[in-house]
Order: structure tokens, then sequence, then C-alpha cells
């Protein structure tokens, strides 16, 4: 995992997280003022990924993004889109967290991108026609009403 060094306009360094893995965060400090929004309807959900990000989680590389800072993080009822930049290598102060996106969590859906499960073809969709099929066995057709 690297940490890259940047420095603001006011000279102190801050170290922007970056990983192509998941990566457990520790219990940290962070300000209120600290979390800046990519939109003002991002703002009522804040709270709730302050207390995650104090509380410590697992903070998992959102793979659509390609830039390995962006990672997806958890909280009671939001999936948050983050970038985080930390104080130190310990990652227990976070001077700056800016929330990419928030979405609806959905605890049991797993979207998979690409990999070994991907469907190539949308040939994979479509069963062998059969004739037989076209025309429903006197079994299995609904009784009539009367």
């Amino acid at each position: 995992m690297a940490i890259l060094k940047k420095r603001d306009q006011q000279s102190e360094s801050r170290l922007l997280l970056e990983a192509g893995e998941p990566v457990d965060l520790p219990p940290a400090e962070i300000e209120d003022r600290a979390v800046i929004v990519q939109f003002d309807n991002f703002k009522p959900f804040v709270s709730e990924l302050l207390a995650v990000l104090r509380a410590g989680t697992l903070a998992e590389p959102v793979p659509v993004m390609l830039d390995g800072s962006t990672f997806a993080v958890d909280g009671e009822t939001r999936t948050f889109w983050i970038k985080l930049w930390h104080s130190s290598k310990e990652r227990t102060r976070i001077e700056r967290a800016q929330v990419i996106s928030c979405l609806p969590r959905t605890p049991g859906v797993r979207i998979r991108l690409g990999g070994d499960d991907a469907i190539d073809d949308a040939s994979d969709y479509l069963e062998e026609e059969d004739d037989d099929d076209d025309e429903l066995d006197q079994e299995e057709a609904p009784p009539k009403e009367d």
C-alpha cells in the first residue's frame, strides 16, 4: 500500500491513502469540518460517515475509478465513496475526507465488474431453442375457468 505525501497551501503534510486491496482503517480522530462533499445532497449523511471513520472500518477500493485512492466505506444506511488524507502513516488522524458519492446501502447485493464470473457475450443468456417448448403439454396447461 502506497501513501503519497501531499502539501497544501498551509504547508502541512497530508498522506493520501492509496491501495489496490481493502484497507483496515483503525479508529481515527476526524473533525466535522474535515469532510468535504462533492454535492450538497450528501451533507445530511456526513454524520454517519464520521461515526464509521471514528469507530474504524474496512475501506475497499472502488475499481471503476481506476485511481487507487477512491474507497467504498459502508455506513449503517449508506455506502460512501471517499478519498482520505491522514496526518501520519498510523492512520489514527484524518485530516480530510472527500465524499465523491453517497449511495443507499443494499446489504447482500454484490456487483461484479469484470473478472472470471463476468459474462463475456450476450449469447450466454440465450438457451437452446426447442420446438416442443412452444406449446404447453396438457399436464402443464392451466385449468379453464367456467
